[in-house]
């Protein structure tokens, strides 16, 4: 539910690239359940159902920031009642010269049986559902099987070492989020004429685009045709030349992916602008241009 949900908050990225490792469920095995139960020195009065990560899942993105972006996608699913179990933004609050592992971790309950598959999860089944950024998930793969386990007596060495480790990690964050603002601040153009050809793409060929890396290439070629009323002009195109819409919705049913990107009405607009002489600026090869050039009546020779 939260990847489906995620969708449309994250569009025009997708969810694979979002997250950077997949959101799969695991069960925690037999030892690792009496291990908690009975060696951790909390006081479960009844452990199998006080314990409330027997099934959970993790959400892994880059950035701090993008935590927040799932958290509140999760808060915001219907269906199941949730508490955090752990917000390492309020930890830090309460002791903010201390450094340690960092994520959010939640408590997912559903309301009402739910069948998973083939199995039917009573309503009020916990899950824990954690959300940390990969350099929180590498520091807690780390340390999970040695400072945290009754087996091993954590020394003050391996402490400070850990303490030192989430503080290096804190700092590489917060550069990673500047370098992420300036690369968004350097393609807000190109991002902005993406969107607005998809919605022309959506409104008028009537498909969901698909940007890819051919969609920063188509742009990187004509973003300097695109100015001012560049949309206005592709809705022109398409209302002039009917007939192109249903080339596109043709080449797209054959799995090209030229044709997914909404930068493709760019090229279309460069060959009605200049005809055969548009190759010029083409940043492919010219035969993945050549059915553009013959939708309108030209050819490569």
């Amino acid at each position: 539910m939260i990847t489906e949900a995620l969708i449309p908050v994250i569009a025009p990225v997708s969810v694979g690239y979002f997250l950077k490792a997949p959101p799969a469920p695991r069960l925690k095995d037999d030892q690792k359940l009496v291990e908690k139960a009975f060696y951790r020195n909390k006081p479960y009065a009844d452990p199998y159902n006080d314990i409330t990560d027997k099934v959970g899942t993790r959400f892994v993105v880059l950035l701090g920031t993008q935590v927040k972006i799932v958290t509140e996608v999760l808060e915001g699913v219907e269906g199941w009642t949730w508490s955090r179990d752990r917000d390492y933004e309020e930890e830090q609050s309460k002791n903010p010269v201390a450094f340690e592992y960092a994520a959010v971790h939640f408590v997912v309950r559903p309301n009402a049986d739910t069948l998973v598959g083939d199995i039917l999860v009573p309503a009020g089944t916990p899950c824990e559902v954690q959300v940390k950024t990969i350099l929180q998930h590498a520091y807690s793969e780390l340390t999970h099987d040695t400072i945290y386990k009754p087996q091993i007596q954590a020394t003050p060495v391996m402490q400070r070492n850990a303490a030192k480790a989430m503080a290096l990690l804190e700092a590489t964050n917060d550069y990673f989020e500047r370098v992420a603002t300036d690369v968004a601040a350097a393609l807000s153009a190109v991002r902005d004429i993406t969107n607005e050809l998809s919605t022309v793409y959506r409104d008028v060929i009537g498909l969901e685009p698909s940007p890819t890396l051919l969609e920063g290439l188509l742009l990187e070629a004509y973003e300097p045709t695109a100015e001012g009323d560049y949309a206005d002009r592709a809705r022109a195109m398409l209302r002039e030349r009917p007939f192109l819409i249903e080339s596109i919705k043709a080449k797209v049913a054959e799995r090209n992916p030229i044709f997914s990107q909404p930068a493709v009405l760019l090229a279309y607009m460069d060959v009605v602008d200049l005809g055969k002489r548009a190759l010029r600026r083409w940043p492919l090869t010219p035969a993945e241009m050549e059915p553009i050039l013959s939708d309108l009546g030209q050819t490569i020779h």
